[in-house]
């Protein structure tokens, strides 16, 4: 050991002498060497070297998914997706992996702060606690803006401000507004319908990017992979309507390039073709008789016979679906736009069938933009309380929130950590994290959820509950709001729950069962709503003005797919890293335009350019994208922090800087795609911290496809580009198959290591990966990093290829086209170490560190690596990472570089090496969970089954696209999708190393035999 893992060998020896039962290592020093009894009488729950298991729920944004928290020794390790919630469904999104970061986070306030001449300072809870409720009780009123917040803990706030005679406002960076208001003006139900992609056939997205954030993009991603994987011969069809590719539309089969705002137009004239010209629209018949295709093409910039060809497909097979337009599509029509496809649903018959409409009354409010614009008039002289959101940094600054803020007598943030809105707060009251609290959740009618501590607060960090906080205050202040204790106040409101199950027996029973199985439902649902009503709002379908000169390019800016509105998630190194999945940029932002603009404008990827509208202007790379209209130009939110901590401040651009502050009628949402913007170089160039290689296969193959015609003709014809068809007998797995006159063998008679020759008795791991259903979410990255203690590197180390992530998702332009309606191709793959039978990187290591196991791994020994690179260099598919640094250490070798500072290193997982510099590193298949499941297996006398190893990639895929098993056994999932006529390795006929991943090739509508790429 070196000072630069915290404590010297020596030392260490030291300390372990002191005493066998009662000495104990704090914060990796022997400077405060503590006596602490041993676990001779263990906690409850906790067993050393035994995770301990907690369910919650995750907080990363409003969808509400249930969370399994892994704990070692008390500390949090590891969140996965609950498998018994309907909405995770035991899969979890990179944001909800993240919050491990959040827990961790270094610029946690260590404690309560006030602000005193303009300096804050520590304070006690209890002398921060007396100066709020003194400063209420003095204050003529008070405001609460509240973000997203769990039945119970929106309970005590709303007892709270009426005990003390405030107000309060719901705000969030993103809102469906306009969609709850078309809902309500369409069948009389003030709510935002919930979607079931899985029993629909085809599917139609106005803009609506489901897969990366809108509504429930974990959810959403498990029904569309379930709707559009293949499966018993067929497969859905998916149709993007929108100016702008994003990652749901680059999953899409066919690609409408409409006109920014005019999705309107195009739903209405499906509508009327599907109805005849509007005889089964009711009271919306004249409008959809009004809306013709050959009346809208030219407005659209989508032809009519697209239009109707569209439509037919649409209302034809049986069970469709359409949604948007979306948050990134949310102009001054927006809600005119969400009635319009809510029409469209109507005419199809998908009422009641794909989209369903639940109960009112248990639906969340969408916090309207027209809320907190209403608020900001009347922060002046009051007590201003915020709580799960940042208004200064979501909202555009032309909404004054600022200064208004800057006038309020007092101002109290709730925030853990820092951000925007504590940058001028004089109070801040810590709350603790989601992973430390008890809570709750209502994602739907009928689900409710638990939300339960998995360790007590971090100790460098003295945060408290916002709930008590409050009964606290409320108590001082003499207005007791019937709880000690949010804990107990959370009880009280369950046993209504309890109730509305009609179980019946006793509550600490039904108490205990909640907290453990995660989920509760009850029949909450009300009944369907299944036909349109006369409308109370007069709306205009039309496409909106925008601001700005009509010879620029309109504005989009949309919802980050990795971070969102970025609030409250922006000091996350995991997150920045995290590739897009459009551009595979890390870091920073950037500004999309067509290749043809840039061309024009004499532009290339890597300029600066300034995009300004009426309203601001930001200064950004360009990256050209083939994905948008040349009369788009596109940001993504996120970025642009100055005051969320040292991984956020200074990364990026703020695109809300460009907006204005625009209220759309009648639903009182903040208008996104509002202005239009100029770009002008600056004449200045940087290079892009992008994972990106070629976006051209180069005739290499690496991801071929089949047209959905030609599949069920595998046993009539060779696949004679993809390698021989292989056939599965007996629990040997592969068995040689005669391919002009040349045996293929599984694996190579060379690399039969000892006792792997042995078929009968050991397993073969290996993985299928289906491309048809991976929709490139990127969440299988951060599982892998979570679990895998996989270290983030910093934007100059990505800047020079440097990047430590085990899984590389491989993305291929085959056929986009953003000038007509065409159909795309984009190919995704999903890139990991191939385990080899016939490994080039293990005949090549000097030192034998990396090598086969007998059960077909290709492992690597840490401790014995000298670090030559050779591995790296011999292999094919350069999924070997080398340390060049000490990434993970106490502190960064250099400014920007990537490092692991205290607490954030509490989240190494302990069952897998954390490793230092000099060495190389790739994906084990999580050996660590095989070697566990196999334990188990042997304690219990029985045999390791495919249930009982996942590694973490597949555990986390919404899009359940990722296998694993043991292929020699033919009853395995992952040796019958290996026998699947779509099945293929990857350069395995070139270059022989006979991998043990195989992929599923992506099956297309097109003929892709026929080069129509």
């Amino acid at each position: 050991m070196s000072d630069g893992n915290g404590i010297k060998r020596r030392d260490f020896l030291k300390v372990l002498g002191v005493s066998s039962a009662g000495a104990s290592l704090v914060g990796c020093s022997t400077d405060e060497v503590e006596k602490l009894l041993p676990y001779v009488v263990p906690p409850e729950d906790i067993t050393p070297g035994v995770a301990t298991w907690y369910t919650t729920v995750c907080q990363e944004c409003s969808a509400g998914c249930g969370m399994w928290v892994r704990t070692r020794e008390g500390r949090v390790v590891k969140v996965e997706g609950n498998p018994a919630h309907d909405i995770s469904g035991g899969a979890l999104c990179a944001r909800g992996h993240s919050s491990l970061q959040g827990l961790y986070n270094p610029d946690r306030f260590a404690g309560p702060m006030v602000r005193e001449g303009g300096v804050l300072r520590a304070t006690t809870w209890a002398e921060a606690e007396q100066l709020l409720a003194n400063r209420l009780a003095a204050a003529g009123s008070s405001l609460f803006i509240t973000g997203d917040a769990g039945p119970s803990l929106a309970d005590v706030v709303d007892r709270f401000v009426a005990a003390t005679g405030g107000s309060r406002v719901r705000y969030g960076g993103v809102s469906e507004a306009p969609l709850r208001e078309a809902a309500r003006i369409a069948f009389g139900r003030d709510e935002v319908p919930s979607y079931d992609m899985e029993q629909a056939k085809f599917i139609v997205s106005f803009g609506a990017d489901f897969l990366e954030g809108w509504l429930s993009p974990v959810e959403h991603g498990r029904g569309f992979a379930r709707m559009h994987g293949v499966d018993h011969g067929e497969k859905g069809r998916m149709a993007f309507v929108g100016p702008r590719l994003s990652l749901t539309g680059q999953n899409a089969d066919d690609w409408y390039p409409v006109a920014p705002g005019s999705e309107a137009l195009v739903a209405l004239a499906m509508a009327n073709v599907i109805s005849g010209g509007g005889a089964s629209a009711g009271p919306y018949a004249s409008v959809v008789n009004g809306h013709t295709p050959e009346s809208v093409a030219e407005a659209t910039g989508v032809s009519a016979e697209a239009i109707r060809e569209l439509a037919r497909r649409f209302g034809s097979d049986g069970s469709s679906l359409a949604l948007g337009p979306g948050v990134a599509g949310q102009h001054r029509n927006a809600t005119a736009s969400n009635l319009a496809v809510l029409i469209l649903n109507a005419v199809a018959g998908n009422v009641g069938r794909t989209l369903h409409f639940r109960d009112a009354d248990l639906s969340a409010p969408s916090a309207p933009y027209a809320d907190i614009a209403g608020a900001i008039g009347r922060m002046s002289g009051a007590v201003v309380l915020v709580h799960g959101c940042n208004p200064a940094y979501t909202l555009p600054a032309a909404t004054g929130f600022d200064a208004a803020f800057a006038s309020a007598d007092f101002r109290v943030s709730f925030a853990s950590a820092p951000d925007e809105t504590t940058a001028t707060a004089d109070l801040i009251l810590p709350d603790t994290h989601f992973l430390e609290a008890w809570g709750d959740s209502n994602p739907r009618p009928g689900i409710y959820a638990l939300q339960q501590p998995a360790m007590q607060a971090v100790p460098l960090f003295d945060s408290k509950q916002a709930g008590d906080v409050l009964l606290s205050v409320a108590s001082t202040m003499g207005q007791a709001l019937g709880a000690a204790s949010f804990y107990e106040h959370l009880r009280t409101r369950w046993e209504g729950v309890q109730a509305q199950t009609r179980t019946g027996g006793d509550f600490e029973t039904f108490w205990r069962s909640a907290l453990k199985d995660g989920v509760v439902r009850v029949d909450g649902s009300g009944p369907e709503a299944t036909s349109l009503r006369m409308p109370d709002t007069a709306l205009v379908f039309d496409v909106p003005a925008f601001d700005g000169s009509a010879s620029d390019p309109i504005l989009m800016v949309y919802p980050s797919a990795r971070f969102g509105d970025g609030a409250l998630n922006g000091n996350r190194p995991w997150l920045h890293e995290l590739p897009d999945p459009v551009s595979k940029i890390t870091w920073h932002s950037w500004v999309e335009l067509h290749p043809h603009t840039a061309e024009r404008m004499g532009l290339v990827e890597g300029d600066i350019v300034t995009v300004a509208s009426p309203h601001g202007s930001v200064t950004l790379p360009l990256w050209p994208y083939p994905g948008v209209r040349e009369d788009v130009v596109a940001i993504a939110m996120g970025g642009g922090h100055t005051n969320a901590g040292r991984f956020a401040n200074g990364n990026g651009v703020n695109a809300m800087d460009l907006l204005p502050a625009v209220i759309e009628a009648p639903s009182g949402a903040l208008v996104h795609m509002a202005t239009r913007a100029s770009v002008t170089p600056t004449g200045e160039r940087r290079r892009m911290a992008s994972i990106s290689g070629s976006e051209d296969q180069d005739d290499r193959n690496i991801t071929p496809a089949v047209a959905l015609t030609a599949l069920g003709h595998a046993a009539d014809e060779a696949e004679g580009d993809h390698g021989p068809r292989r056939e599965l007998q007996g629990i040997g797995g592969f068995v040689p198959v005669e391919t002009d006159g040349e045996p293929q063998d599984f694996p190579l008679p060379g690399t039969e290591y000892g006792p792997y020759a042995d078929a009968k008795n050991l397993p073969r791991w290996a993985m299928a990966v289906d491309l048809d259903k991976c929709t490139g979410c990127s969440a299988c990255i951060t599982a892998c990093q979570a679990e895998n203690n996989v270290a983030w590197v910093g934007e100059g180390q990505v800047q020079m290829g440097r990047d430590m992530m085990w899984i590389r998702l491989e993305r291929y332009y085959e056929h986009i086209d953003a000038t007509k309606a065409s159909h795309v191709d984009v190919r995704r793959m999903m890139m990991i170490c191939q385990h080899c039978g016939n490994a080039p990187c293990e005949s090549v290591c000097p030192v034998y560190a990396t090598y086969h196991t007998p059960e077909g791994l290709n492992a690597q020994i840490y401790n014995r690596c000298v670090g030559t690179r050779y591995c790296l260099n011999n292999c094919p598919y350069k999924v070997r990472v080398f340390n060049w640094y000490e990434y993970n250490g106490q502190e960064p070798v250099f400014e920007g570089m990537g490092y692991a500072p205290e607490p954030m290193n509490w989240q190494f997982n302990p069952d897998v090496t954390v490793r230092t510099n000099g060495i190389m590193e790739k994906c084990s298949f999580c050996i660590h969970r095989i070697k566990d499941a196999q334990h188990r297996a042997a304690i219990d006398g029985g045999q390791v089954t495919d249930a009982a190893v996942v590694p973490a990639c597949s555990q986390s895929c919404p899009a359940e696209a990722i296998v694993f098993g043991n292929i020699r056994d033919p009853e395995s999932r992952v040796a019958q999708l290996a026998g699947d006529e779509r099945s293929y390795r990857v350069l395995d006929e070139v270059v022989n190393t006979q991998p043990a991943v195989n992929y599923l090739k992506k099956v297309t509508f097109h003929d892709v035999e026929s080069g129509a790429h």
